[in-house]
């Protein structure tokens, strides 16, 4: 049977006391709950802000050590076998070989390749090819360029830079101590009558951004040949931390300098291309992802005449600088040429 719903005043009702009380026990909850989560966030705050604290300080570290400390270069050990040296003397592929102590005192190892008539005339070299490789490399990676030299008549000089093959160290400086270590070899070649005292410097990536600044500070050097170089450690530096901000930027060049004990600004192939007083011939893909065509031109718009900007066309960082051995020999020739000429600045496509 269907009965009537009963109307409101019949339904029970709680007292007002036990409501009162319920009340404000949900209210007491509420406001517990409230002052416990807030406690969480602020306690979780200060966690974040005291990792993000160490968190920077460690990521400034790491993220210096990457514009200052090589990667691990699993041909140096082979390289720096005791007998290596040996070897290639009893192959013919070098004359001899020595290390050269740098200002700060690191031992710099080199290569020496005289040039072929010197065992059979009395012919004069052309001059002394002072070869310098990219990072992450070693004095053998133009070997095959120094011995094309040597048959056309070149001494020939291959460095270790510092941190790479046979020679000390453990940071790259970007040539702020570099060049003082070229330096030091050629005083002691030099002073040992070793090789011819006409010296061109060649170099390639960070070799060439040293051989520019080599070629500022030293007066007997009479040409420079730079493929593919990064205008200074910042652009450097800019490429490897893209998502740095300039300021976060400043912080880890500061920390680099401070962990390879070098000035930052002292870092600087523009700066020293300003400084030269010889001839300069700048190489450079038109297609370099790594090092960007137009950091050729900049220092190719710092350097005094005569100068000359040869583009790769279709070429990139590394086939500017591989397969093409005998045309940088020729680049190292056409730079001995410009130092008897007096030629005005050109920009000079390669030849196809």
């Amino acid at each position: 049977m269907r009965t009537r719903s009963q109307p409101l005043s019949h339904v029970p009702m709680l007292p007002r006391s036990r409501k009162l009380r319920m009340n404000n026990k949900r209210i007491l909850i509420h406001k517990l709950s409230n002052g416990a989560m807030a406690k969480t966030f602020a306690l979780a705050a200060l966690c974040m802000m005291a990792t993000m604290l160490v968190g920077c300080g460690w990521m400034v570290e790491e993220d210096a050590k990457k514009i200052v400390v090589p990667a691990p270069q699993p041909h140096r050990m082979m390289h720096t076998r005791v007998d290596q040296n040996a070897k290639m003397i009893a192959e013919g592929k070098i004359t001899s070989f020595g290390r050269a102590k740098a200002p700060d005192g690191t031992e710099i190892a080199y290569w020496i390749i005289r040039h072929r008539s010197a065992a059979t005339s009395s012919a004069e070299t052309r001059g002394t090819a002072l070869l310098i490789h990219p990072l992450l490399t070693d004095c053998e990676w133009f070997l095959d360029v120094g011995q094309k030299l040597a048959d056309r008549n070149w001494d020939v000089v291959l460095v270790d830079l510092r941190a790479h093959g046979q020679s000390g160290g453990d940071y790259v400086t970007w040539g702020a101590k570099e060049k003082y270590d070229l330096k030091a070899v050629m005083d002691k070649l030099l002073a040992q009558q070793a090789v011819s005292d006409k010296i061109y410097a060649f170099g390639a990536s960070l070799g060439g951004c040293v051989a520019i600044q080599y070629g500022a500070i030293d007066e007997r050097c009479r040409g420079v040949v730079s493929v593919c170089p990064p205008a200074s450690v910042r652009d450097v530096a800019r490429r490897i931390l893209f998502m740095c901000s300039e300021r976060d930027l400043d912080a880890r060049l500061k920390r680099a300098g401070e962990l390879a004990k070098f000035d930052i600004s002292d870092a600087s192939a523009v700066e020293a291309a300003k400084k030269l007083r010889c001839p300069l011939i700048l190489v450079h893909g038109e297609w370099d992802m790594v090092v960007p065509y137009q950091h050729s031109e900049i220092i190719f718009n710092a350097a005094p005449p005569p100068k000359m900007l040869i583009p790769l066309p279709w070429s990139n960082h590394f086939t500017a600088q591989v397969w093409r051995d005998d045309w940088l020999v020729q680049q190292i020739e056409a730079v001995a040429q410009l130092a008897t000429t007096t030629q005005p600045a050109t920009v000079t496509p390669a030849a196809e």
